[in-house]
């Protein structure tokens, strides 16, 4: 009678092995797959990152060219470039040439 007992007692111990090693694989796997994601996230993260450091570079080089803006505007050259471009004008002594369209 005793090793009856033993026997099936082995054989549920199996089970019960053979129960948790599939627990434990199914969570090694769903632990790569989760990372492998977290991984690709982190990669997207960081592109984001460097495009926005760039960008960040960008305005500050551009607030640089606006501080200086004020003082453009109130000289000359400002003024005659603007009447050149939206007027057209020139001054009378020039002779202007302009290309032909096709």
């Amino acid at each position: 009678m005793p090793t009856k007992t033993k026997r099936r007692a082995s054989a549920g111990n199996r089970i019960g092995m053979a129960v948790v090693a599939v627990v434990v694989t199914a969570l090694i796997v769903i632990m790569l797959v989760q990372s492998h994601s977290v991984k690709n996230k982190i990669d997207a993260y960081q592109t984001a990152n460097q495009n926005l450091s760039q960008a960040i570079a960008e305005e500050n080089g551009r607030k640089e060219e606006l501080k200086t803006l004020p003082d453009y505007i109130k000289s000359d050259a400002f003024v005659e470039k603007t009447a050149r471009e939206k007027f057209g004008l020139a001054y009378e002594n020039e002779v202007i040439f302009r290309a032909e369209d096709p």
